[in-house]
């Protein structure tokens, strides 16, 4: 069963299954599921960027050293009076350090391990309750069935009073 769909199944037992008891155990499991593939999700998305910044980077220090030196031919033809200014900023596009990106993107693939592993014991504390339900409810561990079982569960209606 794919992660979404324990995801699902944990929120349909929340809603639907009045006489569920570890409502509380499982909201918080949930509560934290969410969290961390946020959280992984965001880390990603940052991973992604510093990857294009990083191609960029190189892209760009190449691009400098290609104009630097076409400048001093450049300047026997013509007069350019910002040259100095020019070869300076160029001087500091070459001094830009990248391999300070890539320890940031070690530590950034680090953290992201470190919270897959956290999600997926939670994920497996999360389908052992929603198993152990399943087998009280239907007799089966089959999750499929159970999300079945709980999307055909109606909620009560209160009959009103007069």
């Amino acid at each position: 069963m794919r992660d979404l769909d324990i995801e699902r199944v944990a929120e349909l037992v929340l809603l639907k299954d009045v006489n569920f008891k570890d409502k509380e155990k499982v909201r918080d499991l949930l509560r934290e599921y969410i969290k961390i593939k946020d959280e992984i999700s965001y880390l990603d998305s940052i991973l992604e960027d510093f990857e294009n910044l990083d191609a960029n980077l190189k892209h760009l220090k190449r691009d400098a050293d290609i104009i630097k030196s076409t400048l001093p031919r450049l300047s026997k033809f013509t007069n350019i009076p910002f040259f100095m200014g020019l070869v300076k900023m160029l001087d500091t596009v070459e001094k830009i350090n990248i391999e300070d990106l890539e320890s940031v993107r070690w530590s950034i693939n680090k953290e992201i391990e470190e919270l897959s592993e956290k999600l997926k014991k939670i994920e497996n504390e999360l389908r052992a309750i929603i198993i152990n339900e399943s087998m009280n409810k239907l007799g089966t561990a089959n999750l499929e069935e159970f999300l079945k079982y709980l999307e055909n569960i109606n909620f009560e209606e209160k009959e009103p009073t007069a």
